[in-house]
């Protein structure tokens, strides 16, 4: 290479250092702009500058290494070459510019719903794009373009000092890696210590993702996961608004219902017949059975989630990081319940035994047994054994029960009769889109009604002992599970956001219930508001703490918030049935109620803005 090509390319690095600084410092303005900023510390000022300035660097690097650099030794114009590269980082500053506003608003960073408001015919409806503002948007661009033309002239003239090529590179490199050394090693200290000035600001950083090592950490014997899981740091400072109101309770009763929940998992809503479940067929007829009721996700972590604190799980990080406990579960520690759960797989990962239950002692996070169909035995009898015992303690209970084995899908031979044709073991190898379900949809099946003969034995004892009088039982499962319904090749979940996936039956039993089946839709979301209002004299509105409203309230939700248990991925489901998607990336896919692609449907703007604000009132 000859030294007129390496003084270009020296230039060009100039250029990039300058501009990664520059970006960087726009970065870190994110936070200024924020709000509420209490929660930063030294360790969290110092993580967010160096994330700042790693985060550009690696953002404006990726176009010198695969444009400039090829394009120079090709022998392009240098003129020509660095104008690319200087169109290129004037429309990364100006994005990031104009995200830092959508983030003000949104607490989110550009999307495709973002982008669909600002470019659909109904923008006008939701931004006012005066004369002023367009004035400003110019404005902007302007200075964001003599900017990065000054940085460049800034480079050129340092370019032609007597840097020494090598030394130069090398300096930046070791810089470069020192920011980012500093930078992740800070996170992987804050994950480890639940540091929230470095878990919650890292959000403010669009579509960055560092790294932590909590596991290995803890496998090394560095940390111990269960003794920080205890730390409460919700005193100091939380994102979130969760209650947005302090609750006020009725304190004039006296006596509380018992509260027992039970989840199935991976409850298909079509295998509620009399012959697939005929203890929970029979015992809906005497109870109220919410017929269109969708979870809070299309899998566990979200759906769980969903049901203890009224949130979709896109508040998953922001809960877990703030160390809080669900308002339900506050409010029956508050009212001296006995709380015990009863888990066929495992409560710790994922982490809910501290998410939901931390600080209690005796809990039964795993249960025994060699198979999920004997675990789902022994939590059975492990909750009956236990019931006299607890009801002798003269304080109302909680329970939760956790079915596993329509999740598992795998019986005794001697089991798996009832139904037939039916698999002896999920052959997930075998799946395609032209494969019968039905020897696969027995399998199923054939485990759905040994689940439901062990919640007919809960039942039975309960109703044998009186307990039905004074208890509020709620049946559901945590999402859905797919067959291939829709003939699009998804089988089980996790996979899509149609109603195979998402929709579960509900069945709530409480002391004067009527029965009825209701078909207006009804949410997860639904269920705290309706357990602290009807069992623990809440009169807040449900709004004040949860996404939902009362199941017996059947005024319409909505669209519909599920997710998957992140911030990045989850939809909107309409109230007509189509499914509005974001996907990590940001993109969004429309779909109808079969999963059929929708290329021109036109998504509402003020929908989609009112939704948005709708979704993020949780944060302060």
């Amino acid at each position: 290479m000859n030294d007129y090509k390496k003084n270009i390319l020296l230039t060009g690095a100039i250029f990039v250092l300058l501009s990664a600084i520059a970006i960087g410092l726009l970065l870190f303005s994110y936070i200024l702009g924020a709000g509420d900023s209490s929660f930063m510390d030294f360790a969290g000022w110092l993580y967010f500058f160096f994330s700042s300035l790693m985060h550009a660097g690696m953002i404006v690097l990726i176009p010198f290494l695969l444009l400039f650099v090829p394009l120079t030794l090709l022998g392009v114009n240098p003129k020509v070459n660095a104008a690319i590269l200087g169109t290129i980082y004037v429309v990364i500053a100006f994005i990031l510019v104009i995200n830092r506003f959508v983030f003000q608003i949104y607490h989110f960073h550009i999307n495709g719903f973002v982008l669909d408001m600002l470019f659909s015919k109904g923008a006008k409806d939701i931004f006012v794009l005066s004369f002023w503002m367009y004035l400003l948007v110019v404005l902007i661009f302007i200075t964001v373009c003599l900017v990065i033309y000054l940085l460049y002239r800034l480079a050129q003239f340092l370019g032609r000092k007597s840097f020494r090529h090598q030394k130069f590179y090398v300096g930046s490199l070791l810089s470069f890696l020192a920011v980012m050394f500093v930078s992740q090693g800070l996170h992987v200290y804050g994950a480890a210590t639940l540091r929230v000035s470095i878990l919650e600001s890292d959000s403010f950083i669009p579509y960055y993702f560092p790294i932590s090592m909590n596991s290995l950490l803890d496998k090394w014997g560095i940390i111990d996961q269960e003794e920080i899981s205890t730390v409460n740091i919700k005193d100091n400072w939380s994102k979130m608004a969760y209650p947005a109101t302090a609750l006020q309770c009725d304190t004039s009763s006296q006596e509380r219902p018992n509260i027992i929940l039970i989840v199935i998992d991976s409850w298909n809503f079509t295998a509620l017949t009399p012959e697939c479940m005929p203890n929970l067929w029979k015992f809906k007829e005497e109870s109220e059975h919410y017929a269109n009721h969708l979870s809070s996700s299309n899998g566990t972590s979200g759906g769980i989630f969903g049901l203890f604190t009224g949130l979709p799980s896109y508040y998953w990080k922001s809960f877990e990081y703030s160390n809080m406990k669900p308002v339900l579960i506050e409010q029956l520690q508050n009212n001296n319940y006995n709380i015990q759960i009863y888990p066929s797989a495992t409560f710790q990962n994922p982490p809910f035994d501290r998410m939901f239950f931390k600080g209690m002692d005796n809990l039964h996070t795993t249960t025994e047994g060699e198979s999920p169909y004997d675990r789902d035995c022994n939590l059975t009898q492990n909750f009956l054994n236990e019931l006299p015992e607890r009801l002798q303690n003269q304080t109302p209970l909680f329970s939760f029960l956790f079915y596993d084995l329509a999740h598992a899908m795998y019986l005794p031979l001697d089991k798996n009769t009832r139904f037939q044709p039916a698999w002896e073991y999920p052959n997930y190898s075998i799946l395609n889109n032209n494969l019968d379900p039905i020897p696969f949809f027995n399998l199923y099946k054939n485990c759905v009604y040994q689940v439901d003969s062990l919640i007919g034995l809960v039942i039975d004892n309960l109703r044998e002992h009186d307990q039905l009088t004074n208890t509020i039982l709620i049946i559901t499962g945590d999402h859905g599970q797919e067959f291939n319904e829709n003939k699009k090749n998804y089988w089980g979940h996790a996979g899509n956001y149609t109603k195979y996936q998402i929709q579960v039956p509900l069945i709530l039993h409480y002391p004067s219930v009527k029965g009825k089946t209701l078909t207006y839709r009804t949410t997860h979301y639904d269920v705290v508001p309706t357990l602290l209002n009807l069992a623990l004299g809440v009169s807040n509105p449900p709004s004040d703490y949860s996404m939902g409203q009362y199941l017996q309230d059947s005024t319409s939700r909505g669209w519909h918030i599920v997710g998957i248990g992140n911030d990045l991925n989850y939809a909107f489901i309409t109230e007509d049935g189509h499914i509005i998607e974001k996907g990590g990336g940001g993109y969004i896919k429309v779909y109808d109620e079969n999963l059929n692609l929708q290329k021109n449907y036109e998504l509402p703007p003020a929908l989609i803005n009112d939704n948005l604000l709708r979704l993020n009132r949780f944060l302060r």
